[in-house]
């Protein structure tokens, strides 16, 4: 189970190894019950390269990567 501190250290690493790749449009953090902190990266779509290079661990926090599409501003 990672802690919060882990997590942030985890995801600086994460973002330089993520830096390249266009289809990235977040890295954060979330908690899960089971694990912990873990760290998140979001794409606007599927990445086969990304996910093949991107280790499933960095310093013993999972890394979770979603499919979550492209962000866009919404009108108030």
């Amino acid at each position: 189970m990672s802690d919060r501190d882990a997590a942030r250290a985890a995801k600086t690493q994460v973002g330089r190894l993520v830096a390249g790749f266009p289809t990235v449009n977040g890295v954060g953090l979330r908690r899960d019950g089971d694990a912990g902190w873990v760290v998140k990266v979001n794409l606007t779509g599927e990445d086969a390269g990304l996910r093949k290079s991107l280790p499933a661990t960095v310093d013993g926090v999972r890394v979770d990567v979603a499919v979550v599409g492209p962000v866009r501003a919404t009108a108030d």
